[in-house]
């Protein structure tokens, strides 16, 4: 900018000299105009500046600045828990969330959600997919981050919090602004891409892989709302791939860590994440996928069964009992044209899939393996009290026998006891009851209430007779 004042200088100083100069000036403006398009070209390219935000350096520097903010933090919620003389703090007071969900100036988080909408708004697709990609890297960084302190494991769940909460707050952004619909399933398709790579893949339980497939199944949720022309079957299959995949390495493989063997029990929460995905689509009205879902869990609840995993068949059981009872209530037929079986009875359909694997070691008494969460799950959805019993030259080898008493069907209620007196029940025979429910396990011809005492004191006597 003031190269070109050089001449006129020139002139008035030494005029002699003011054309030479002057010439002289011409290539280097014209060389300097060019660098200077460049050079802006280059700070206003999307692309150029995604690249920059989320280099190895520049997240590295953020997550130091923003654990030293969540430590502050931590300190003062940890002062507050230590003051226990003077509050009464319930359980989930002791949680930690940080107050901050990034830092001044030039958070990278902000500056990735702008780019984000910009591009959702300018029907901009390769910079949506790149500042997409960007985000998933960011997320991967803040979940495997470390803080090196004693006791640092409230700051790293305070960055995966954080992490949690921006991503799932730039996913809202584009479900509310893309019009189009083709951002909505580009995002849905690269969470399940996500979620198939080996590191997730391989720990399905883990923080990170849970948080993406609930994201992933949020936006599956949203799509079954707006009545998408697409349905969300990708997200249906990498739920269950996932869950198919890692049933037989979790129960196959020996582990001496306590916390990888709960993965066997956790595992069960991608059979739940399919019972919402189907229930979405009943109150959707889309009978179509809430079947594509059943038929999933009737797999999944299959290879469970198979190779003994009993949370996995438990979670598959409750599934289908909730999604057929809802189906009844709902009064939703089969969604094909050329079949009158209601959806109710498809449900049971894919529990007897499930049954036949159960029944493959039948002891001489008639006994099988989960017999009373079987029958338990029959009763469930029928609303009376069934008994699966072997039958004779029979194909399948089990019949389902409805329990009946004076000669009428005795309904199924099941009874909870709880402290000091008070009590709850749930009648399964009233078809509006869509009570959620957790599995026990019950056999039908016995007769059992889940009760909670009270508290039982103990009494401690010393060698010496004293009591303690």
């Amino acid at each position: 900018m003031t190269l070109p004042l050089l001449p006129l200088i020139c002139f008035l100083s030494i005029p002699e000299h003011f054309g030479k100069i002057a010439l002289w000036m011409l290539p280097i403006l014209i060389f300097s105009s060019i660098d200077n398009a460049i050079l802006t070209t280059r700070y206003l390219s999307a692309k150029k500046f995604i690249e920059d935000s989320i280099s190895e350096n520049t997240i590295s520097r953020y997550l130091e600045q923003l654990s030293i903010e969540i430590k502050s933090e931590v300190e003062l919620h940890q002062s507050y828990l230590n003051d226990g003389g003077n509050y009464q703090k319930p359980i989930h007071a002791y949680d930690f969330e940080p107050s901050t969900l990034g830092i001044e100036p030039n958070d990278i988080w902000d500056s990735m959600t702008t780019i984000t909408n910009l591009a959702v708004e300018n029907n901009d697709y390769p910079i949506f997919r790149q500042s997409l990609n960007a985000i998933l890297k960011l997320v991967v960084r803040f979940y495997s981050f470390k803080f090196k302190d004693a006791d640092s494991y409230k700051i790293d769940a305070g960055i995966k919090y954080i992490a949690r909460k921006r991503l799932r707050s730039i996913i809202a952004s584009v479900v509310e602004k893309d019009q189009s619909g083709i951002f909505f399933q580009s995002l849905s398709s690269d969470l399940c891409d996500f979620l198939m790579k080996d590191e997730l893949l391989q720990k399905p339980c883990s923080d990170l892989a849970r948080s993406i497939a609930s994201d992933a199944v949020w936006i599956a949720k949203k799509m079954l709302e707006s009545h998408s022309v697409i349905e969300p079957i990708k997200v249906l299959n990498t739920i269950h791939r996932i869950a198919e995949v890692n049933i037989y390495e979790m129960e196959n493989n020996v582990s001496e860590n306590n916390l990888e063997q709960l993965d066997k029990y956790n595992i069960s929460a991608y059979a739940y994440d399919i019972k919402v995905l189907g229930v979405s689509a009943l109150n959707n009205g889309n009978s179509h996928f809430a079947y594509r879902c059943m038929e999933s869990l009737s797999y999944l609840g299959c290879n469970s069964a198979k190779l003994k995993s009993t949370q996995t068949v438990v979670a598959v059981f409750e599934s289908i009992v909730q999604l057929g009872r809802l189906a009844r209530n709902l009064k939703i037929g089969c969604f094909w044209s050329r079949c009158l079986i209601p959806a109710e009875s498809h449900a049971e359909e894919f529990m007897g899939h499930i049954l036949t694997w159960l029944v493959q070691d039948i002891e001489p008494d008639g006994n099988f393996f989960m017999r009373g969460y079987a029958e338990q799950a029959y009763s469930r959805i029928r609303g009376v009290k069934c008994s699966i019993k072997p039958k004779a030259n029979s194909n399948p080898c089990f019949w389902i026998e409805e329990l009946e008493k004076d000669g009428k069907k005795i309904p199924h209620i099941e009874y909870e006891s709880g402290m000091y007196g008070y009590g709850g029940n749930s009648d399964y025979s009233d078809y509006s009851n869509l009570k959620e429910y957790v599995l026990h396990g019950i056999r039908s011809e016995s007769t059992a209430m889940i009760f909670h005492s009270t508290p039982i004191p103990l009494n401690i006597e010393c060698e010496d007779g004293e009591e303690n």
